[in-house]
């Protein structure tokens, strides 16, 4: 497996990676940082072109998205399947998933002490961050990122690309529209428009993004 990105969110990616996936072959991937060392930690590879990619996708074709910010998700995402890649989730061990009407799609990385209860979507590439509660009902876009902390109350819609800073509380059945972005520590009791950044408690609207 390939985890793009080599450091930041990538770190906590292997840090919940199951064992197994740990014993194969693991790399890391990262063109732009730079004074990188040849492994992370001594121990796993860093590439940094994508003829090493390519390399590697001929044996095994799995990578994972270590990287936050929704936008980059997704071109990094996009570049990787364009490569032959397969485009795959990871689940910490000690997250709580619902039983009932879950859907979670490709691509997806859920943290440590995450809760998701029942009849929640997750789109392809969202990153649920440690220790978040998203209740009953609840719809992620596509490479949505919730921060840690963050309290998703039942009903809630959240669009693609929104992020959600850490510990903000979402209160029932409230709209998050595409490419907006929660405050940290926000209360939302509204909706919020799509590409709105909005702060505080209530949360309010601060800048309309272009």
């Amino acid at each position: 497996m390939i985890i793009i990105g080599a450091s930041g969110h990538a770190k906590e990616l292997l840090s919940i990676l199951p064992e197994e996936q740990l014993i194969d072959q693991l790399y890391f991937f990262d063109e732009i940082t730079p004074n990188l060392p040849d492994k992370l930690y001594d121990v796993f590879p860093i590439l940094r072109n994508t003829d090493q990619v390519k390399e590697i996708f001929t044996h095994n074709t799995d990578f994972a998205v270590g990287i936050g910010r929704p936008q980059q998700r997704y071109q990094v995402s996009q570049k990787f399947k364009n490569l032959g890649g397969t485009l795959t989730s990871v689940i910490a061990a000690t997250a709580s998933i619902g039983q009932y009407d879950v859907t979670l799609e490709p691509g997806i990385n859920i943290m440590s002490h995450v809760i998701i209860t029942n009849s929640v979507i997750l789109g392809e590439g969202a990153l649920i961050n440690a220790r978040t509660s998203l209740h009953h009902d609840v719809s992620v876009g596509q490479y949505a990122e919730i921060s840690p902390g963050c309290n998703i109350t039942g009903g809630v819609t959240i669009g693609n690309f929104a992020t959600i800073g850490a510990g903000a509380t979402i209160l029932p059945k409230i709209k998050i529209g595409d490419g907006a972005i929660v405050g940290a520590g926000a209360v939302v009791t509204k909706d919020v428009a799509a590409n709105t950044v909005v702060i505080g408690t209530p949360a309010r609207v601060i800048k309309v993004l272009e």
